[in-house]
C-alpha cells in the first residue's frame, strides 16, 4: 500500500511543467481542440482497462469520451465541474460518467491523488450497471421499462466513500496490478472489473435513495416498500406504514404500474427467485419458501406465466 501511495504521489514531467507554469498541459493532441470528445483509440490497445493518475497542479479542461469513466479519489479531495454543475469529492469517494457526459477538473494539488479508470466494453455502462441491480429490485425494474416518467438516471453518479466500503480495498489491488506488473496480472485485472461492476451495481440504491428523498412520489415509497419487506407485505400493511387510505393505495398502484399491488408483489417475489435458481444450488422448493410462496403449485404457476418457462428450466439455462 505505502509502495503505490509513494508512486502515485511521484510527479510526472507534466505536473512538473503545470507546478512551474501553472498552466494545462495537454497529455492529448486532441486536448488542444475545445472541448474535445475523446475515443476509445486513444487508450484501449490489446487492453480492455486503461488506468492513469489525474495531473496535478493545473485544471483539466471541458471534455467528454466514447466510454464510461470512473474518476476515483485515492487522497485528498477534488473539485469538478459536471455538465454545468460543480461538485466536490473526498477520499474515498468514486464518480461513474457515463457516455457524452461533460466534466473539467478544478486544479489538483500535491496530495489530491485522482484516478481514472477508462473502460472499454460498449456494454459497461450506467445502464448496464442498474439493469443489474434492476434483476434484484422492483423499484429499479419499473424505472428502467415503460415508466419514463419517472425516470431518476442520469450520465454520471457519484457514490460516496461510507456507500462502497469495499470498493476502495478493491480498486487498489487494481491500480497495482496495473501499474507493477506481475504474472497474472492480466487475468487478475479481469476477474476484478466483475466484482467491480457487481459492487457498484450493489451500492446504486443506496445512491440512488438520496435521488428518491427528493422526490415526494407516493408510487416510489410503495416500490421502496416492497422491495424491503416483498415477504410478508400486504396492502393493508402497506396503507398502514405509508399513511395512506387503502383504497387509494390500491389505485395509485393500478394506475401507475398497470397491476395489482398483489401482482406488483408477486414479481418482486419471482425476481428475487429468479436470482436465487441462477446463484445458488438451493432446491426449488427452499427457493419458493424463502421469497415467501408457500404453495409449490402456485409458484410453478407464476414463475412459467411471468418468464414463460419453469423454474427448472431456468436452472437449465444457468447450467
Amino acid at each position: 500500500m505505502q509502495l503505490l501511495t509513494d508512486f502515485l504521489h511521484q510527479e510526472t514531467e507534466i505536473e512538473k511543467q503545470q507546478k512551474k507554469t501553472g498552466s494545462f498541459v495537454p497529455d492529448f493532441s486532441e486536448m488542444k481542440t475545445q472541448a474535445p470528445h475523446l475515443t476509445n483509440d486513444l487508450f484501449f490497445h490489446n487492453r480492455d482497462i486503461y488506468i492513469s493518475k489525474h495531473n496535478r497542479y493545473a485544471p483539466y479542461p471541458l471534455h467528454s469520451h466514447q466510454f464510461l469513466e470512473l474518476n476515483y479519489i485515492y487522497s485528498g479531495h477534488c473539485q469538478q465541474i459536471i455538465n454545468g454543475q460543480t461538485y466536490t469529492l473526498y477520499q474515498g469517494d468514486i464518480l461513474l460518467m457515463d457516455v457524452g457526459s461533460k466534466h473539467q477538473i478544478e486544479c489538483l494539488e500535491e496530495e489530491d491523488i485522482v484516478i481514472n479508470l477508462l473502460f472499454k466494453d460498449n456494454n459497461i455502462s450506467l445502464q448496464s450497471l442498474e439493469e443489474m441491480q434492476g434483476n434484484n429490485s422492483l423499484l429499479y425494474h419499473l424505472l428502467l421499462s415503460r415508466h419514463s416518467h419517472l425516470e431518476i438516471s442520469q450520465n454520471f453518479i457519484i457514490l460516496r466513500s461510507e456507500e462502497i466500503p469495499k470498493v476502495p480495498q478493491l480498486l487498489h489491488r487494481m491500480i497495482e496490478e496495473y501499474f507493477f506488473q506481475k504474472d497474472f496480472s492480466q487475468e487478475i485485472l479481469k476477474h476484478s472489473l466483475s466484482i467491480l461492476l457487481y459492487e457498484l451495481a450493489r451500492s446504486l440504491p443506496t445512491a440512488q435513495k438520496k435521488l428518491l428523498q427528493t422526490r415526494q412520489d407516493p408510487f416510489l415509497q410503495v416500490l421502496e416498500l416492497i422491495d424491503k419487506d416483498y415477504k410478508k407485505i400486504t396492502l393493508a400493511k402497506a396503507a398502514d406504514q405509508l399513511n395512506f387510505n387503502k383504497n387509494y393505495l390500491s389505485n395509485l398502484v393500478k394506475t401507475e404500474s398497470g397491476q395489482t399491488f398483489t401482482q406488483l408483489v408477486n414479481q418482486r417475489k419471482l425476481m428475487k427467485a429468479q436470482l436465487l435458481l441462477k446463484t445458488t444450488q438451493l432446491p426449488i422448493q427452499e427457493i419458493a419458501l424463502s421469497v415467501g410462496f408457500s404453495n409449490k403449485t402456485y409458484f410453478y404457476d407464476k414463475y412459467k406465466e411471468t418468464f414463460g418457462h419453469g423454474p427448472k428450466v431456468e436452472r437449465n439455462f444457468k447450467s
